[in-house]
Parts: structure tokens; C-alpha cells; sequence
């Protein structure tokens, strides 16, 4: 893809490095990468364009709007990407003027304005760092909880090696101060430095600081000696030469990750010493970058004391585990993966910005059956379905085909006027001897979702009345398509999809066993049928959150749900609403079901 960050640097701060480092993973994936900003203040691959992206002249706004403009045209970007307020404000002008994806990365609160809550600038998506910034957006400004989504920072871990680290010889502690020295983060520091310094005193702790970050100290803020280093590029080499390290947000976390014990404090509040029980507090503050309101920040100086005594017992277990932790949360290449397809979601959004209907069938019957979950068609109202959708207009699409669109591969110009997803669960004999015909027959294509184990050949979760003969009882033990007759489904009418392995609720399962049903099925049935699985249908419609999260760590594009979910198929791709049809739709209700409007009706009816 082809992606331009907007920054409004006039000093180097975290926005800029994460940028930069963002842009790293982005430009090893193959994806050009442009960066603008009123400034620059350390190295990337990536090319630069200096703006003036932050200004107060309405004269030099409109003129950088009119300069980016065009070369989005010229070079043909697919996706921009905010990093600041005034970059926010730049990227809603151009992304009202051109067919571009648009999400702005929040890096801390939101001065509350009415403007911003009639109109959302910050694009097609949000990114907030942490659950601070979450909260504040959908509470405070009332935004849209399906287009917020939380990623963290994003760190190279191969730049923060665990240091070797013991208790401090001779009770001296070297002390880190990594940070910006200017506006209110310089106020925070100098803060902080004033009252630590006077605690270690008391406590005839003796103790080194040396302050890293650009600026000028006061001189007068204690009469114990400061080094400073203006020092840009922080990593292990750098943070092993201290035994505690003081500092918020990005700072914090590349610490823990060498296993340096960590104090966070930041513009917004003294946290105190990170350890794994208050780990989860540390994320929701970004370690004390973001509050949940602008309040000046008190130094706890309670806590303080608390910490200085607790820094002397830190162990080397929760310093491993923290380590650990901290690498489960701010891996830049997974992190890079999440924004990756957050980009395309908004791609996709910018290009099909209404609901596509997604209708789910199971079987397909010569005749009407007792099926107590009425999920079957019979083959005659099967085809009244498929003579609608193509007198409708509609063109049927699969997943692959909305990958190909989403990631830039295939143009936009080619997108149908009315596209329309056709799926099936199981894999019923009847869905190859009387679905795929009629398929064929009038041009359709559809999603099937196969159990990975050739093993089930019946049906157990839909049973026959008990009324039935037994004729009818052993007959459906053979509706799911035999291990000798799955190969046929590798044919132009059906793309193949997971529905897991054994036909289990996956809400019901450990994260562990999620993980293995998820990544499992997808690899029996590549490697059976010799294509990409890129969707998985929830059994049972039964999902959640943390089984939407283990469908994207399991390496899908998207997952399949029944009843619930976004608006939009890329407001949340991994649980994506289907709608369910029955053995006697009418054209009334086919055309109500395949409306655009159908989904945020369902919603407003049922509030899923």
C-alpha cells in the first residue's frame, strides 16, 4: 500500500518514534511509505515532505492542504495516517477531497470541544494508545465504541535486550530520567526531581540522576548534583547503565523490557514503581502519560517512599515476568499487523462505506424437513433465492475477493453496485448435489464452511424429530460430505472457510484451546485442499471479544458471526453479522434481508 504519516513535530517526542518505527515494518512488508511534518528529528527510511502542518494562518493551512493534495494524486496514496491534533485536522480536509483510508493515532486526551463532538476528525478509525484515551473518546465525545480501537505502542523489541541486573553496590542508585523538558512535561520532570531528591536525602540513600531529553533544567531544584545528557536514540546500551529508570509511556515500557526496575511517572500522574499487580492500572495510564482528566498531577510522596523501600526487594522473577509481559503488549511486528489492518479496514470503508449482506444457508433438501432449527432451504425455494439475487442485480463476492479489494491488490473500479456474500455452514452432501448446480446455473458464488475433521459425517447438533423412521434417522448420518467426498468442494462455486475442527463452542474453551481450534483448522484444511482459508465461521453463532481477538491472532482475515457485530463488515471483521435465512423467505423478506439498511435496523429492533 502506499502510506503518508502526518506528524506536527517541532521536537522530537513519542509520536515521531513511533511514526518512524511503524514506518520501518511498513517499508520491510514492501509498502511505500511518506512522511510530512513541520519537522524532523531523527532518522527514516521513509520520504519526507516539511509542512506546515501545525500553523495558525489559515493562508499556510490552506496551502499545505492544496500541496498534500496533490500529491496524493500524484503518487497515489491509499491510506493517511495522523499523529497529532493539528495533523487530525489536516487529514479530515484531505480525506473529504480524496478516496483515502484515514485513522489518526491518539497518543494522549482530547481537549473537549463542541466541534469535535458534531464531527469526527480523527478518520475512518481511531487508534488510542490506552484505555485512558478509550474511555475519554466515547464518553466525552460520544464517538462511535466500533470505530475506536485500541492498539498500544508499538516497540522494537530487538533494540531492548534484557540487562544482567543485581541491588546496587555500595547503596548507591544510578537514576534515569528519560523525557521531554519543555511545556508541562518539563514542570512534571522538574517535579519530580525536586521531591525524589529530597526523600533519597532523608533516607541518606546515596543516589546518581542523570537526565536524559532535550531542554533546560532549573538550576535551583536541588543541591545535589544533575547530569544531563541530550540523548535521542534510547535502547539497552543507553538504559543499562542505571539501576532505575523514571519516566512515562514509551519510556516505561523499554525499561521493563530490560528488565530495569521502573518508576512511571508522566504529565498526568505519579504511578510509582511499575510490578505485575498494578501492571494492568500501568496500561489503562499509558505508566502515567494519560490521565483521566487535565488535573495538575501531585506527587505522591507517600507512594514515593513506599517505592524507594520496594525497589530494594525488586526480584528477579517479577522482573523476568514483567519482561515478558511487556513483550506480549508492545511487540511492534504484531502491533504493526493490528494497524496494518485497521489501514485496510478504513481503505475498504472509504471505497464501500454501506453493509454488504452476508445470508447464511445450511442445507440445501430435495424436500422440506424436521429440522428444529429450521436450518435448511429446500431446492426449489433455493433457486426462487439465487432468481431474485440476479434480477436484484446483485453480484456475489467471497471473502478472498473482499481481501484482494481490501488490501489494495484488485481497484475499486471493478467492485460491483450491489455485492452480496453467500455462506454455507457444515458442508452437507446436498449443498454439492443441489446447491452448486443452481449456483452455477445462475452465476453465484458462496463462502462454505467445513469442519476440519473428515471424520463427522453426521450432523449431531441438529437432529431429526424422534417422529421420523429410522430410514430417515440413517439417512442423516451421511448429510455432511464424506472424507472421499470432500475434494469436490475444491470447485468455482464454493470458497473454503474454517468451522473449527469438531463443531465446538469456542466461548466455552480456554484461550489456549481457541488458539488451537482457530490456527488448527486452518492448517488441516490448507493443506487438504491446497488453497488460503482466510474466514472462519463461529459454530453456533457463539463468540466474544477475547474469541474475536484469538481469530485475528490466529492469522484470519475474518470471522463469521450470526447476530451481532459491526455496522459495517470493517467496523469488527472478526465478528462479522450474518443474517440468517429460513426454509420459506419470501421476495418481501429476501429484499428486506439483502437491503443495505438491514443491519443497523436489526440493531435499533434488538440493540446486537
Amino acid at each position: 500500500m502506499k502510506i503518508l504519516h502526518l506528524l506536527s513535530q517541532n521536537s522530537l517526542t513519542g509520536a515521531e518514534v513511533y511514526a518512524n518505527d511503524l514506518t520501518k515494518t511498513q517499508i520491510a512488508k514492501g509498502h511505500q511509505v511518506y512522511q510530512a511534518s513541520n519537522g524532523f528529528f531523527s532518522e527514516s527510511q521513509a520520504q519526507r515532505l516539511t509542512l506546515p502542518i501545525e500553523t495558525k494562518s489559515i493562508f499556510e493551512f490552506r496551502k499545505t492542504i492544496q500541496k498534500l493534495s496533490e500529491f496524493i494524486q500524484t503518487e497515489k496514496i491509499q491510506v493517511i495516517h495522523a499523529h497529532s491534533r493539528a495533523a487530525s485536522k489536516v487529514a479530515y480536509e484531505l480525506a473529504k477531497k480524496h478516496k483515502v483510508g484515514y485513522v489518526s493515532t491518539v497518543h494522549g486526551r482530547q481537549h473537549v470541544s463542541w466541534s469535535k463532538k458534531i464531527k469526527n476528525i480523527y478518520g475512518h478509525f481511531t487508534i488510542p494508545v490506552c484505555e485512558n484515551i478509550q474511555k475519554q473518546l466515547v464518553q466525552e465525545f460520544g464517538y462511535d465504541p466500533r470505530r475506536i480501537k485500541l492498539v498500544r505502542n508499538g516497540i522494537q523489541i530487538d533494540k531492548f535486550n534484557w540487562v544482567y541486573s543485581q541491588t546496587p553496590q555500595n547503596n548507591l542508585i544510578r537514576i534515569g530520567i528519560i523525557g521531554r523538558l519543555n511545556g508541562p512535561k518539563k514542570t512534571r520532570t522538574e517535579l519530580f526531581i525536586q521531591h525524589f531528591s529530597e526523600i533519597l536525602i532523608q533516607k541518606k540513600i546515596n543516589f546518581q540522576i542523570t537526565v536524559i531529553g532535550s531542554g533546560q533544567l532549573n538550576p535551583d531544584l536541588t543541591d545535589h548534583p544533575i547530569q544531563q545528557i541530550d540523548h535521542r536514540d534510547v535502547d539497552s546500551d543507553l538504559l543499562k547503565q542505571f539501576d532505575l529508570i523514571c519516566g512515562s509511556g514509551r519510556v516505561a515500557m523499554e525499561s521493563i523490557l530490560c528488565g530495569i526496575p521502573t518508576i512511571a511517572f508522566g504529565e498526568a500522574e505519579y504511578c510509582g514503581l511499575v510490578t505485575m499487580s498494578n501492571w494492568s492500572e500501568m496500561l489503562k495510564c499509558n505508566f502515567g502519560d494519560i490521565g483521566e482528566s487535565f488535573a495538575d498531577p501531585i506527587f505522591n510522596i507517600e507512594k514515593a517512599n513506599q517505592d524507594i523501600d520496594q525497589f530494594w526487594k525488586f526480584s528477579e522473577i517479577e522482573k523476568r515476568s514483567l519482561a515478558i509481559e511487556s513483550q506480549s503488549q508492545f511487540d511492534l511486528s504484531v502491533i504493526g499487523q493490528k494497524i496494518q489492518r485497521i489501514y485496510e479496514s478504513a481503505y475498504f470503508e472509504a471505497y464501500v462505506p454501506k453493509w454488504i449482506p452476508v445470508l447464511m444457508y445450511h442445507k440445501i433438501p430435495d424436500q422440506d424437513l424436521n429440522s428444529p432449527h429450521k436450518i435448511y432451504v429446500n431446492k426449489n425455494n433455493f433457486e426462487k433465492h439465487l432468481k431474485f439475487f440476479k434480477q436484484a442485480g446483485f453480484t456475489s463476492l467471497t471473502f478472498q475477493d473482499l481481501q484482494l479489494y481490501r488490501q489494495g491488490q484488485k481497484d475499486f473500479s471493478q467492485f460491483p453496485k450491489k455485492p452480496l456474500i453467500l455462506t454455507f455452514d457444515d458442508g452437507y452432501i446436498d449443498n454439492l448435489t443441489n446447491a452448486r448446480p443452481l449456483l452455477e446455473k445462475y452465476g453465484f458464488k458462496a463462502q462454505i464452511y467445513l469442519l476440519a475433521n473428515p471424520q463427522i459425517e453426521s450432523n449431531t447438533w441438529d437432529q431429526w424429530s424422534q417422529s421420523h423412521s429410522s430410514a430417515d434417522a440413517h439417512s442423516e448420518k451421511h448429510l455432511i460430505a464424506s472424507q472421499q467426498q470432500r475434494l469436490a468442494w475444491k470447485c468455482p462455486q464454493f470458497e473454503i472457510g474454517s468451522h473449527g475442527l469438531n463443531h465446538q463452542r469456542m466461548p466455552d474453551m480456554t484461550w489456549n484451546e481457541k488458539i488451537f481450534e482457530l490456527a488448527e483448522s486452518k492448517r488441516l484444511l490448507e493443506t487438504e485442499f491446497g488453497t488460503t482459508v482466510n474466514s472462519f465461521a463461529f459454530t453456533y453463532g457463539a463468540t466474544n471479544m477475547e474469541c474475536a481477538k484469538a481469530c485475528q491472532e490466529a492469522g484470519y482475515d475474518y470471522g463469521i458471526n450470526t447476530d451481532s457485530g459491526g455496522l459495517t463488515l470493517e467496523e469488527d471483521p472478526f465478528q462479522i453479522f450474518r443474517v440468517n435465512i429460513f426454509p420459506h423467505e419470501t421476495l418481501w423478506t429476501l429484499w428486506r434481508k439483502t437491503s443495505s439498511w438491514y443491519r443497523s435496523y436489526y440493531f435499533r429492533k434488538r440493540k446486537k
